[in-house]
C-alpha cells in the first residue's frame, strides 16, 4: 500500500475506561487481561471517542472507539482489494482477542525474559486503549513481536496490524472456502482457535455495516479522511472545534510578548483534530526536545501541527505530546492532529491554538465564532 493511500485509514487517541466483562456475561473473556488507561497514557487509540458514534451489531453493543478500530480493518482491506470475507475473518478475529480493543503489554508474563519483557512494554508509550499481560502480545489482533509480525512500533499501529493479519490471510490456502475458524486460526495459530467461529455471525453483520464506507474511502477523494470515524464527518468548508477543554489563557499581550493564539486546557491524551479542511504544511518537535514535558525556561511550541486552509489562513496546534500526520498530508476538519501535552515552552497540559491570516495572528475566538465555532464553552472528549 502507498504511503498515499495509508493517509486515511487510521489515527486517533482519547481516555477511554475499557469495560471489565462480568463472569456471567455472553461473551468469551478475551485471551488478554484489560485494564484501563492510566491518567496521563497515550491511551486509547481512536479518534471516534470524541465525536464518534456506536451502535449495536447482532446484539452485540460496540462503543464509538470499538467502531473506529473496526473501520479502520475494513478500510485496510478495501485499499488492498480484497473482499469483503476478508474483513469478516479480520473481525471475528479482533473481537475474540481483544474486543476490538487497541491492547499495550506491560510485559508481565512470566514466560518473557527480562530483555524481552522491557520491550514488549515499550508499546505503553504508543496510543492504547488498555493493557494485557499475554506473553508479548499487542494491540487488536494480539500479533506478537517475537513470533516476527514486527516491532512492537509497528504493532501499536492498527492500519500495520490490519495489513499484516490480511498479508497472512491471503497466504493461506483456500482461505476463501475454509471455514472461518480454520482461516483465523492458521493466520493466528491460536491456543483457543475454534473460538472464532462464535464471532462470525456477528463479524458478517459488521463488515456489512462498514464495507460501503469502506469501498468508497479506497475509492480516492471522495472517501473518508484520515482519522474520520463514523459519526466524526463534517461537511467540506465547514470549521469546527479541534479539541475538548477549558480556555485558560486568551489571546493578547503577556509581559511584554504577544501570546498569539488561546490555550484550551484538558486532559493529557485528550485527541486534537483539524478544525477545517487543508493541508498539513508542518509536524514537527520545534523545541530543543519533545519526548516529555516543557517548561518555561525551554523555547518553542514543542511539538506543533500547522495546517494551510487556503485563502492565507492556516492554523496552528501547539504542545501536542505527539502528533499523527505528516507534512503534506492533507486532511479534514475532524482529521486527529495529535493529542494535548505539555511540550515546549509550556507549564501545564494544554492545546495552544492559533489562527493565522496571511501569516500574522489574529485572535482564533471571535475569528472562529464567526464561522459557527464556541471556544468559550467547556467540552469534554468522549
Amino acid at each position: 500500500m502507498t504511503d498515499a493511500a495509508r493517509t486515511w485509514l487510521w489515527r486517533a487517541a482519547a481516555p477511554v475506561a475499557v469495560p471489565v466483562l462480568a463472569a456471567l456475561t455472553l461473551l468469551l473473556v478475551p485471551l488478554a487481561i484489560l485494564t484501563a488507561p492510566e491518567a496521563g497514557s497515550p491511551a486509547a487509540s481512536s479518534a471516534c471517542s470524541a465525536g464518534g458514534t456506536g451502535t449495536t451489531v447482532a446484539g452485540v453493543a460496540l462503543d464509538a472507539v470499538q467502531m473506529g478500530h473496526a473501520q479502520t480493518i475494513a478500510n485496510v482491506a478495501a485499499a488492498r482489494g480484497l473482499p469483503a470475507y476478508a474483513v469478516t475473518v479480520a473481525l471475528a478475529t479482533a473481537w475474540q482477542e481483544s474486543r476490538l480493543r487497541m491492547l499495550a503489554n506491560d510485559g508481565s508474563s512470566p514466560a518473557l525474559t527480562a530483555e524481552q519483557a522491557a520491550v514488549t512494554a515499550t508499546s505503553l508509550t504508543h496510543p492504547h486503549d488498555g493493557i494485557g499481560s499475554d506473553h508479548d502480545s499487542v494491540n487488536l489482533l494480539q500479533q506478537r513481536w517475537l513470533a516476527g509480525w514486527g516491532t512492537v512500533a509497528q504493532l501499536m499501529d492498527p492500519v500495520h496490524a490490519a495489513e499484516a493479519f490480511y498479508s497472512r490471510l491471503v497466504a493461506v490456502p483456500n482461505w476463501q472456502t475454509i471455514p472461518l475458524t480454520e482461516a483465523a486460526q492458521a493466520v493466528q495459530v491460536s491456543a483457543a482457535g475454534g473460538a472464532y467461529a462464535r464471532w462470525e455471525p456477528f463479524a458478517r453483520q459488521l463488515t456489512a455495516v462498514l464495507w460501503s464506507a469502506a469501498q468508497a474511502t479506497a475509492a480516492g477523494p471522495a472517501g473518508a479522511a484520515d482519522g474520520i470515524c463514523p459519526g466524526l464527518a463534517v461537511a467540506a468548508g465547514s470549521w469546527i472545534r479541534p479539541t475538548a477543554g477549558t480556555v485558560t489563557s486568551g489571546f493578547g499581550t503577556r509581559w511584554g510578548a504577544l501570546h498569539a493564539g488561546v490555550d484550551l486546557a484538558g486532559p493529557r491524551g485528550t485527541p486534537v483534530y483539524a478544525a477545517a479542511d487543508g493541508t498539513v504544511i508542518r509536524a514537527e518537535c520545534t523545541s530543543a526536545y519533545c519526548d516529555r514535558d516543557g517548561g518555561l525556561g525551554l523555547a518553542g511550541y514543542g511539538n506543533l501541527v500547522e495546517v494551510d486552509h487556503g485563502a492565507g489562513v492556516t492554523s496552528r496546534y501547539a504542545h501536542l505530546s505527539a502528533y499523527t500526520v505528516r507534512a503534506g498530508q492533507p486532511v479534514r476538519a475532524g482529521t486527529l492532529l495529535g493529542y494535548q501535552g505539555s511540550t515546549g515552552n509550556s507549564t501545564g497540559v494544554h492545546l495552544h491554538l492559533e489562527v493565522r491570516i496571511d501569516g500574522d495572528p489574529v485572535d482564533p475566538v471571535p475569528w472562529l465564532a464567526a464561522r459557527g465555532v464556541d471556544l468559550s464553552a467547556t467540552t469534554t472528549a468522549g
